[in-house]
């Protein structure tokens, strides 16, 4: 199973996302990409948000977890979403880091209805929506003592 992190950025009732064309059509992404063997969550994503769009950013707990079924195409992935606390610097597409075309802030109100990936627009209209009080604590070692 492939595991992907991102994180999200709101601002002004917008987040921050990566835009894409596929098959003529915009499609948004959440800043973030696959973990590789042995990196901690949170420093993949500031991994990527740094080498993807040249800012370094604050990564608070996780608000969302779901699994996208593999295909013929892709691999079943575990999604990972954490919240963005802060982003320090001026977010820009480094190109020679990502295929994206540009950086988009999409507005939470149109995230129901909005082509994200991965596919959680209608959970993070929600979210917003509720006050962001509905967040997973993030334990970073859940074996701090030990194997028993």
């Amino acid at each position: 199973m492939r595991v992907r992190v991102s994180a999200v950025f709101e601002q002004a009732n917008e987040i921050l996302c990566m835009k894409y064309v596929y098959g003529g059509k915009d499609v948004f992404a959440l800043p973030g990409g696959g973990v590789d063997r042995d990196v901690p969550l949170q420093e993949a994503v500031k991994s990527e948000w740094k080498n993807e769009l040249g800012v370094k950013v604050e990564v608070g707990d996780i608000i969302l977890v779901g699994e996208a079924p593999g295909t013929k195409r892709h691999p079943q992935t575990l999604h990972i979403v954490f919240l963005a606390t802060e982003v320090h610097g001026i977010p820009k597409v480094r190109p020679d880091h990502t295929h994206s075309l540009d950086i988009v802030w999409v507005s939470v109100n149109k995230l129901k209805d909005c082509p994200l990936y991965p596919d959680v627009g209608k959970q993070l209209h929600q979210y917003f929506q509720e006050g962001q009080n509905k967040s997973l604590a993030f334990i970073e070692n859940c074996m701090e003592r030990g194997f028993w």
